[in-house]
């Protein structure tokens, strides 16, 4: 009996071991890439974070899309959310190295997040990237951080029957003069010429500046700033006639006459209802323009040069770019629904709803691009170039941007504050 009973004793023992052992290897290896907890039945849970709006084409088609994807993994859940305050609440994140299972870098996947993120080199769709979006998203030692489900190339966007109606030829416009006597001509037909958004969405302003500051700085191939911005030697007086255009277009009542309280959503509405000419942003706008008006004349020409030295260039850059996060606790997870987006008819979905082309390419993937697709081919007759303050600017600098424009828009700073405040701006994050 006795011996009996020690053989319990120890077996019950080493069944507590077992227990304990595999209890604390379950706790240490939550944190692989590997978490096993599709096997296990156990729910896993995504944070999925992007910086599109719930009322946004891109947001929808990516809630329709990790639905479908739910559906077929029900051991996964997946958390979509548009973060306030995007970029500043995402460098919160960063700082306390808390941040989303997955997220959307909004052009910044190399310079800002890639020390964040999972290398997706080895993945089997990157042999698909597109050659034009591929060197953007590429950093020094080959790797790529980001699936890119779809890629800018904007210009300015337009509504062709308000044009029509002033008798304005965008393809005329190669200037920014050409473009103040298309503004003067959509004024005279009662309509706006250019819907910026307003400070309410100080980003709309920004976008403004990031259109226009290549033209003036970067693009003209006899006269440009590209070395002085990168090495730090800029003059920053150089940027007054990029701000001093956009004094001249709101003193000559060209922006939006609510430009001090307007808001991103009003853009699309208002260029569908054809009551604005021109926006400056990618053609999402014109996406988000359909919603409310399915059946409108939209297109985009090359953004103006700013003398006639120079020609108008497009712009190229991340759009719809998703990352997983090297420090997350279900990164097997994360990269099956990375594969997932990847498919063809997600990547289709998602490009076609921006009216951009696909991040992947060969057979199966091809966005519809509908009545844009004539302004997409003009569109590979003139140079591109990335955006201006991903490329040329500090992180951190696009608030400056946004700031001194609405500055500019209350009349709250002058030219010389203007240029005071982006080279204190400059110098000091450039040392960060």
């Amino acid at each position: 009996m006795k011996r009996k009973f020690i053989k319990s004793t120890i077996a019950m023992m080493l069944a507590t071991g077992m227990l304990i052992l595999v209890g604390c290897s379950g706790n240490d290896g939550s944190n692989t890439s590997n978490s096993g907890n599709e096997t296990s039945g156990e729910k896993v849970k995504l944070s999925f974070a992007v910086n599109f709006t719930q009322t946004e084409v891109t947001y929808k088609n990516l809630e329709e899309i990790v639905a479908n994807f739910e559906n077929e993994n029900p051991n996964i859940d997946i958390e979509l959310a548009n973060l306030p305050d995007y970029e500043a609440t995402m460098k919160t994140k960063m700082a306390a190295n808390d941040l989303p299972d997955l997220w959307t870098t909004h052009g910044w996947s190399v310079a800002r997040y890639s020390e964040y993120l999972l290398p997706l080199t080895d993945q089997p769709w990157v042999s698909k990237i597109d050659s034009l979006i591929k060197p953007v998203i590429t950093n020094g030692d080959g790797d790529i951080f980001v699936l890119p489900m779809d890629y800018d190339v904007a210009g300015v966007a337009f509504n062709k029957t308000v044009l029509d109606e002033a008798g304005v030829d965008p393809f005329a416009i190669k200037t920014w003069d050409d473009f103040k006597a298309a503004c003067e001509k959509v004024k005279a037909a009662g309509k706006t010429p250019l819907y910026v958004g307003g400070a309410k969405d100080d980003w709309t302003v920004g976008n403004f500046f990031d259109w226009v500051a290549p033209s003036f700085l970067i693009t003209n191939e006899a006269k440009n700033y590209r070395a002085e911005l990168k090495d730090g030697s800029f003059d920053w007086n150089n940027y007054k006639p990029a701000a001093q255009l956009f004094a001249d277009l709101l003193d000559a009542g060209y922006v939006n006459k609510n430009v001090a309280e307007g808001t991103w959503p009003e853009v699309g509405e208002q260029l569908a209802k054809g009551e604005a000419a021109f926006a400056f942003f990618g053609n999402y706008v014109i996406g988000e323009a359909q919603k409310f008006n399915a059946e409108g004349d939209y297109g985009f020409i090359p953004v103006p040069a700013a003398s006639a030295d120079d020609e108008p260039t497009v712009i190229t850059g991340e759009r719809t770019t998703v990352g997983v996060w090297k420090d997350s606790k279900h990164q097997a997870e994360a990269l099956k629904f990375v594969e997932y987006l990847a498919q063809s008819e997600n990547i289709n979905k998602v490009a076609t709803g921006n009216l951009a082309p696909t991040g992947l390419s060969g057979e199966g993937y091809s966005s519809d691009t509908g009545n844009l697709a004539p302004y997409f081919e003009n569109a590979t007759k003139f140079r591109g170039f990335g955006y201006f303050d991903r490329e040329y600017l500090p992180n951190g600098m696009w608030d400056s941007l946004c700031k001194t424009g609405t500055g500019i828009i209350s009349k709250t700073m002058t030219m010389d504050d203007v240029v005071s405040k982006l080279k204190e701006d400059y110098d000091r994050l450039r040392t960060q």
